[in-house]
C-alpha cells in the first residue's frame, strides 16, 4: 500500500497538473501553537492509513521537532517517521497555513507556495479559495481552483472509538476551469486541542490512533 503523506495535501492536486514531483510544507505564524493544531514540541501523532477497497493498512507517526525558519519566517517543523519528509506548518488569526513546492510543475512559480488549508473562525457553509497557476500541456496556462468548505462546525465526532469534541470538517475541491469540473479531493477534520484526526478519499481514510501533546 502506497501511502501520501499526510503532510501534502496537495500531491492529488500536482498528480492532476502532471508535475512529476512534489513536496509540502506545513507550521505556525505567531506562537506556532493554535487550537485545531496543538503542536508543541515533543509531541507525537500516530495514523493508520486504510485501503477503501482491500482493508490494507499502513500506521506511521508525525513527531514535532520544534521551531525552524524558512526565508526568515518561524515555522513550526514536522516529522515522518514512515517517509523520514518533513513539513512545516504555521497558523494564526484563525488561519492554518502550509507551504507548497509546486516547482516540478512546467512554468510554475519557482518558490514555494502559501497555502490556507484551515480557517478555523468561519462559520458552517463558508468557504474560501485559492488559486495555484500553473502550464498544462497542450492547453497551455491555467489556474489550478482549490476551494474549501466547512461542511461540519462545532459537533463531535468518532474515530477508532474515541469521540472528539468541537471538531471542524474541511472539503477540499478541486477545479481548472474550463477544463476540470469541480472534484472532491478530500475531506480532512480537525478536534479543538488535538489537530487532524481523520482524512477521507475516495482510495483510504486515515485516522488519528494515539497523540501524546506535550
Amino acid at each position: 500500500m502506497k501511502r501520501r503523506p499526510l503532510a501534502a495535501l496537495f500531491i492529488t492536486i500536482l498528480l492532476l497538473a502532471a508535475c512529476k514531483k512534489e513536496s509540502s510544507l506545513e507550521e505556525p505564524f505567531k506562537p506556532n501553537y493554535c487550537d485545531y493544531a496543538p503542536y508543541s514540541t515533543g509531541s507525537v501523532f500516530s495514523y493508520e492509513m486504510a485501503d477503501v477497497l482491500t482493508g490494507d493498512t499502513l500506521a506511521y507517526t508525525l513527531r514535532v521537532e520544534g521551531d525552524t525558519t524558512y526565508n526568515n519566517e518561524p515555522f513550526r517543523k514536522l516529522t515522518d517517521d514512515f517517509t523520514g519528509e518533513y513539513s512545516l506548518f504555521r497558523c494564526g488569526g484563525g488561519n492554518y497555513e502550509q507551504l507548497l513546492d509546486v516547482s516540478a510543475i512546467p512554468d510554475a512559480p519557482p518558490d514555494p507556495i502559501k497555502t490556507v488549508y484551515l480557517k478555523d473562525d468561519l462559520r458552517l457553509g463558508e468557504h474560501w479559495e485559492e488559486l495555484i497557476p500553473v502550464s498544462l500541456p497542450v492547453i497551455g496556462d491555467v489556474n489550478i481552483t482549490i476551494t474549501y468548505t466547512i461542511i461540519q462546525k462545532g459537533t463531535s465526532k468518532t474515530v477508532l472509538a474515541e469521540t472528539f469534541s468541537d471538531v471542524i470538517g474541511v472539503r477540499m475541491e478541486v477545479s481548472v476551469p474550463p477544463v476540470l469540473p469541480p472534484e472532491t479531493l478530500m475531506v480532512n477534520y480537525y478536534a479543538k486541542g488535538v489537530g487532524l484526526i481523520q482524512v477521507d478519499r475516495f482510495e483510504d481514510t486515515t485516522r488519528l490512533k494515539s497523540y501524546t501533546i506535550e
